[in-house]
């Protein structure tokens, strides 16, 4: 290699360096300073737990917008003292999730992790979903690209200052609706029920879901697979492949769609818009069986008359107005996404 031929490497390294220190710094730059609505932060609600009291969260609910629609971490605090939180997004995938997981663990050491299982097929195509799962690698690493438009309201001490996440969802990451649509006909698990088909996990899926799991169990917390109630997007197929891979894993799964009872939900009175997602009477019934089964099945003391939780109590007052009709501000609104993955 002669001379020049070095030299030229040397400014090609140069470059790439200089390059990559430069979009750290944009990166660095970009990155909401707050966390509360207007921000700029995605999904303030989501992110709440930030303002909660250091480790003081023990159950953890991942999931996507079936998740926030349909537990009620209020419901639970209030019957059996279990402080929960919802970070849950909507069309999240399961390296969004991972990358929610390792927010959490900045502040906060979950015992218990609740996975719902329905982001496991988001996504139409398996490229759609590689691409999906690789963008949010990217938010992770590269948050410039996550950011990038905050351009248009961010003033240069919001760029350079100290991070002040302080913000708290009242809710505890619940999307909160009392708004009824029906969905009139057969669910999509009524149609498949007798089938003994199984739409397997899909491998890409499959692949982050193993690696979330470790880091979990690597992290001392215990983790339990959920379906929450939907109409649309769950069927047989699906719910007969969570039982096999749960099984395989030694994780618990509770399909929500195949209760019964006082449990089950009335899709005429219990969905906000035809069936996709619940509404808080829905959720209150998920929360119901799902607060139980956490009781039961796993450690946890009754928080109610700690001082530490003192807000939790108070807020659980307000979610008692809101459920009686009064207006009660208690959540930031969730971003749904535009496009359905199912």
């Amino acid at each position: 290699m002669n001379k020049e031929s070095k030299h030229n490497i040397v400014k090609i390294v140069a470059f790439g360096l200089i390059f990559a220190m430069f979009i750290n710094v944009l990166g660095v730059a970009f990155i909401p300073k707050r966390s509360d609505p207007g921000s700029g932060i995605t999904n303030s609600n989501a992110r709440g737990f930030y303002g909660e009291p250091r480790n003081s969260i023990e159950v953890l609910i991942l999931g996507d917008s079936n998740a926030y629609s349909a537990c009620s971490p209020m419901y639970i605090w209030n019957k059996y003292g279990i402080p929960t939180y919802v970070a849950a997004e909507g069309f999240q995938n399961v390296t969004g999730a991972s990358n929610l997981l390792d927010e959490v663990l900045t502040c906060q050491k979950p015992k218990l992790v609740v996975f719902d299982v329905n982001m496991l097929w988001t996504g139409k195509t398996t490229l759609k979903k590689v691409e999906n799962n690789l963008k949010n690698l990217a938010y992770k690493y590269l948050p410039l690209a996550q950011y990038h438009n905050r351009w248009k309201s961010m003033s240069i001490s919001d760029m350079f200052g100290a991070r002040d996440y302080t913000y708290r969802s009242a809710s505890r990451g619940q999307y909160l609706s009392m708004e009824v649509k029906p969905f009139m006909g057969e669910t999509r698990m009524a149609q498949t029920i007798n089938t003994k088909e199984t739409d397997n996990i899909p491998e890409i899926s499959q692949v982050l879901l193993d690696k979330l799991i470790d880091k979990c169990r690597d992290n001392g917390i215990k983790i339990m697979f959920m379906e929450t109630p939907t109409a649309k997007s769950w069927n047989y197929a699906r719910h007969n492949a969570m039982i096999k891979y749960a099984k395989a894993k030694n994780i618990d799964f509770v399909d929500m769609n195949t209760l019964k009872g006082d449990y089950a939900i009335d899709w005429s009175t219990d969905t906000r818009d035809g069936g996709r997602h619940l509404n808080c009477k829905g959720a209150e019934k998920v929360s119901a069986y799902l607060g139980k089964y956490i009781s039961e099945n796993y450690s946890f003391k009754d928080k109610r008359h700690s001082e530490k939780y003192a807000d939790w109590n108070n807020d659980y007052l307000d979610y008692v107005k809101y459920m009686s009709g009064e207006t009660v501000s208690l959540e930031a609104q969730q971003s749904e996404g535009t496009v359905s993955n199912n």
